[in-house]
């Protein structure tokens, strides 16, 4: 099972959030996202959260750096 801390940044309903607390009594996130009309404040349960991609899947991306002299 996936944990998530405070300031991860998480996908849910394919939205990326922040979390922003953990309510430890029901299992609970506040998320937090920026939008054009301003901030979205969800609450949701853990299973309904997922790690982004990007940081749990291995990419190889140092192949576009300048080589040191």
């Amino acid at each position: 099972m996936a944990t998530f801390t405070v300031g991860e940044e998480v996908l849910f309903e394919d939205e990326r959030y922040v979390v922003s607390s953990i309510d430890r009594t029901d299992g609970r996130y506040r998320l937090l996202a920026t939008t054009p009309d301003g901030a979205r404040v969800v609450w949701a349960p853990h299973a309904a959260l997922h790690k982004l991609a990007r940081y749990t899947n291995e990419r190889d991306d140092t192949a576009r750096m300048a080589p040191r002299r």
